[in-house]
């Protein structure tokens, strides 16, 4: 694995590049730059797996990296470091695909956690793992079913719990007629196709709130929800907590 630092200033990069134990988790080869145009040609000319980066680099922003891999179709995970807790940054880096933004100061166990996190989504999406993973349902239950169409809905869906997907949309990905999807995905899992979206979204959501210090409402929108109040019921009616109820109750 390789990962980008990237900081406008010098001695963070340096901190962020001796303070966590990369090779203890996988990464081989650590990359440092210090401002959008160096990390720009890094990108282009090196596979960069993950990108640690502060979001304020005046005259520019860590956003425009994460806007120029999204326009390439790179497959880098961006994880982003900054100082500002505005709405209005998270809320873009979310929108653009950001994988995670942590807010500083954070301790380097919070950096490392969350660079594996990346790491494993990674190697979870290779092709070669995509059967594998699709062929389990929720709470740890085999799915036996051998339904291609079914495999590739599943992996459609955890590909984009970010948004609020269809069915309709779904079907369209995978060429099959809407109604017949959602009787052939009942019939294979066991569970509807609704509320398995619903359901992959909650476990996501979970995993966040005891993972990571992202506000509730930040991870609302990252799962697709832009009524913060709506994600609140949801998340209860599938846990009997609300949000911060189920964070504070998994603190360590």
């Amino acid at each position: 694995m390789t990962i980008l630092i990237v900081d406008d200033q010098p001695d963070v990069v340096n901190a962020e590049k001796e303070g966590v134990d990369w090779n203890k988790i996988g990464v081989e080869t650590i990359l440092t730059a210090y401002s959008v145009p160096d990390a720009e040609r890094l990108l282009l000319d090196k596979k960069v797996d993950v990108l640690l980066c502060d979001i304020e680099m005046p005259p520019r922003s860590g956003l425009e990296l994460l806007n120029m891999i999204r326009e390439r179709k790179m497959e880098t995970r961006c994880i982003f470091l900054s100082a500002h807790a505005e709405f209005i940054y998270a809320q873009e880096a979310i929108r653009l695909g950001g994988f995670d933004y942590i807010l500083q100061p954070a301790p380097y166990s919070e950096i490392e956690a969350a660079v594996i996190r990346a790491i494993e989504d990674i190697k979870e999406k290779k092709p070669e793992a995509h059967e594998t993973k699709a062929s389990q349902a929720m709470d740890g239950d085999s799915y036996t079913g051998s339904s291609s169409p079914v495999a590739s809905a599943i992996d459609y869906i955890r590909r984009n719990l970010d948004r609020d997907i269809s069915r309709s949309e779904i079907a369209e990905a995978i060429y099959l007629n809407p109604e017949y999807l959602s009787r052939l995905f009942k019939k294979e899992t066991g569970i509807a196709l609704n509320e398995f979206i619903v359901r992959e979204k909650i476990e996501q959501a979970k995993s966040m709130l005891k993972g990571t210090n992202i506000p509730v409402s930040l991870i609302a929108l990252k799962m697709g929800y832009t009524n913060f109040s709506y994600f609140s019921q949801v998340f209860k009616r599938h846990t009997g907590l609300s949000p911060l109820e189920y964070r504070q109750q998994n603190e360590k």
